[in-house]
């Protein structure tokens, strides 16, 4: 009887020093292939690669803009490839990056460039926040939504 109470002792002990600190997200162990996936996902918005981002998007994305828009993934997709907007110049910098779960998490950062619609290019600089999900081993984006810097 006691040796069951101290492997009791033991396991609790074992699964409470497991447990993440209080407030203290834990770190995603393959952060590095979320930030690749990241900046993927920069270079297929600049080089308005349709394809790519139809492999970035999961099926049910999502995309808040600054202006309140919604739109799915086709038309985002429509939206970043019909050549109405040009991306001229494109990255992000400033991301931060929080678990959510074994297979979700929030990236958030400021996506800074220039870009021409029509006859007029400006430069732009928005916050963004993005949940992404793990699939197998690649990470797809889920939601974004952005916000122009006044």
């Amino acid at each position: 009887m006691r040796r069951v109470a101290v492997l009791l002792i033991f396991a609790a002990a074992s699964v409470s020093s497991c447990a993440p600190v209080q407030g203290v997200q834990p770190q995603i162990t393959d952060e590095p292939n979320l930030r690749a996936a990241n900046a993927e996902y920069d270079r297929a918005i600049l080089a308005a690669d349709a394809a790519a981002l139809g492999r970035i998007y999961t099926e049910d994305f999502s995309f808040v803009g600054d202006k309140a828009e919604l739109r799915n993934k086709q038309e985002q997709i429509s939206y970043m490839t019909n050549g109405s907007l040009r991306m001229l110049i494109a990255r992000s910098d400033d991301i931060a990056v929080t678990r959510l779960g074994a297979d979700h998490a929030l990236l958030t950062g400021r996506f800074s460039g220039r870009f021409r619609a029509g006859a007029t290019e400006a430069n732009f600089v928005e916050r963004y926040s993005s949940v992404w999900v793990r699939e197998g081993s690649r990470w797809r984006l889920r939601h974004e939504h952005s916000s122009l810097i006044p």
